[in-house]
């Protein structure tokens, strides 16, 4: 059968992956200016071959019935940290079906297609936990557009206990977060140096240069369920002290609350307040006003430390999950920036990009854009931190993917600007793929400027194809994520858009928010 050959279903019609890219008129492949692959092979060592396990996680909820709810490892996302304990039923089923989509498809395609040679973990995000393969489809067609040479192999399961390495000639997995599943599979690093070194205490503690900050650590845990009153006793096993608890552990939880909330609020204003693990929007809070203080301990009271502090554990104690940074507010920056870079074996650092990040009201972020015609100059800006950095990192022995995130302050006499690190994020990041596309934009079609969002629209893949036809056949938009669901007729996808200057990327990018219902910008 050609590679191209159309195939028809009862419900609709659609392409084989091998041949997506050519059956909707698309320009020709993309070619990376180098992979994950590369980078990772470029040294030998005894980890063997490597397979990227790329997906998110969730502290909050279950993704599926196959990828449980992380407990160990603790992360706070916005769903942790604003989801109110009434949710309906039906609500949760919704907010757990689009973050499944979103962690488990969009995501890992984004990033896996940096990936090149190496094997990506593809995990299926239906709810019932079986196989339907639809991920798979999906994430081929993304790949499609990438030149065969770099174009990742994906593998489909339906969680990560199913996992199979050796019939699959894994020998060992990148994993992106620390996934409480994983443990026991060989792994690149192991999961407890990995949360380790993308915690906001080892930041704060590293010597790095990064705003000055103080600990609110958790000195004890909560006594155990069946030491506590006949409700605990009912709920063992559920993951947050009962409201209405009587006994030990509720008294435990709102004194400890209390003592958090109230050193919180005599904090001279602004401040930033940060969890240990955070990404997607939440557990990082600025603080500018009695207003936003306000907000922030009655978030704190009634959400994020319920869950957080009923969440430590003898398992995971030593990890100090529940440890707060409360950090100075860089109070004069005159640069906001991305930096994304390569460690390796040796501790040698390749620079791939520095981009500049967009952010939403909450300060969350929401993208990226970057000029490629600056990126000679920004690199010879960034190696000296770069380099710390990494230095930092292979101390513990890592290599891999790095971003930071770093605030440029403005100088005193002298008037040279000061870099402070405000995030770490040790593995692949969001604005990963701008960095690998300046020969596809920059140097081929004279698109100097690029960003990456994401997008929620009412469209097929193929449909938002159709609309946007010219810009897709000229080159200057690429889909690196996508997942239709059919049972809402949402698509949910992540975009990387050129243009020739500043002035064009904002037109193009005005046409995509016209079509969607959601840019997250």
């Amino acid at each position: 059968m050609p590679h191209n050959t159309r195939l028809s279903g009862k419900a609709n019609t659609w392409w084989l992956a091998a041949g997506f890219a050519e059956a909707f008129c698309l320009p020709s492949l993309v070619i990376l200016d180098t992979t994950l692959g590369e980078l990772y092979g470029q040294e030998d060592g005894p980890e063997g071959r490597i397979a990227l396990a790329l997906s998110a996680t969730s502290s909050e909820i279950a993704l599926s019935s196959k990828f449980a709810r992380n407990s160990k490892f603790l992360y706070v996302d916005s769903l942790f940290s604003s989801t109110p304990p009434d949710y309906s039923r039906d609500d949760r089923a919704k907010l757990q079906r689009t973050l499944a989509i979103r962690y488990l498809s969009v995501v890992p395609q984004r990033d896996a297609f940096c990936a090149g040679c190496l094997p990506v973990i593809i995990f299926d995000p239906d709810s019932s936990g079986q196989d339907t393969g639809h991920a798979k489809v999906e994430a081929k067609k993304t790949m499609s557009n990438l030149i065969a040479d770099q174009r990742p192999k994906t593998l489909d399961f339906a969680g990560p206990e199913e996992i199979l390495m050796e019939v699959n000639g894994i020998d060992s997995l990148a994993a992106r977060f620390a996934l409480d599943q994983l443990d026991g599979l060989p792994l690149v690093i192991d999961l407890d140096t990995l949360y380790f070194l993308n915690s906001k205490q080892a930041l704060s503690e590293s010597g790095l240069p990064s705003p000055k900050s103080v600990l609110l650590e958790l000195n004890d845990i909560s006594p155990t369920a069946k030491d506590c009153c006949s409700l605990c006793m009912s709920k063992v096993g559920e993951s947050v002290i009962p409201q209405d608890c009587t006994g030990v552990r509720g008294r435990w939880l709102r004194h400890r609350i209390r003592d958090i909330v109230d050193h919180v609020s005599t904090q001279p204003i602004p401040f930033v307040l940060k969890n240990q693990q955070s990404f997607g929007g939440g557990g990082t809070f600025m603080v500018s006003s009695r207003a936003d203080l306000s907000n922030l301990t009655t978030m704190l009271s009634t959400q994020i430390l319920p869950k957080l502090l009923s969440g430590v554990s003898p398992s995971n104690a030593h990890l100090n999950p529940a440890t707060l940074i409360i950090s100075e507010m860089v109070r004069n920056p005159v640069g906001d920036w991305g930096l994304n870079f390569f460690v390796q074996r040796s501790g040698r650092c390749i620079f791939l990009s520095a981009t500049q990040p967009i952010a939403d009201p909450r300060k969350a972020w929401i993208g990226s854009n970057i000029s490629y015609l600056a990126q000679d100059k920004l690199r010879q800006k960034f190696t000296p931190i770069m380099l710390e950095i990494g230095a930092w990192l292979h101390s513990y022995g890592y290599f891999g993917p790095c971003g930071a995130d770093i605030l440029e302050e403005a100088g005193d006499k002298d008037r040279r600007t000061k870099m402070k690190i405000v995030d770490l994020n040790v593995r692949t990041t969001g604005s990963l793929t701008l960095g690998l596309l300046k020969g596809h934009f920059s140097e081929h079609r004279g698109l100097h400027h690029a960003t990456c969002f994401s997008i929620t629209v009412d469209k097929t893949r193929e449909k938002f194809i159709e609309t946007f036809a010219a810009e897709f056949t000229e080159g200057k938009m690429l889909i690196v994520g996508w997942f239709d669901d059919a049972a809402s007729g949402t698509g949910y996808g992540f975009l990387v858009v050129g243009a020739s200057d500043e002035y064009g990327l904002g037109e193009i990018s005005a046409k995509v928010k016209e079509s969607a219902s959601v840019v997250r910008f």
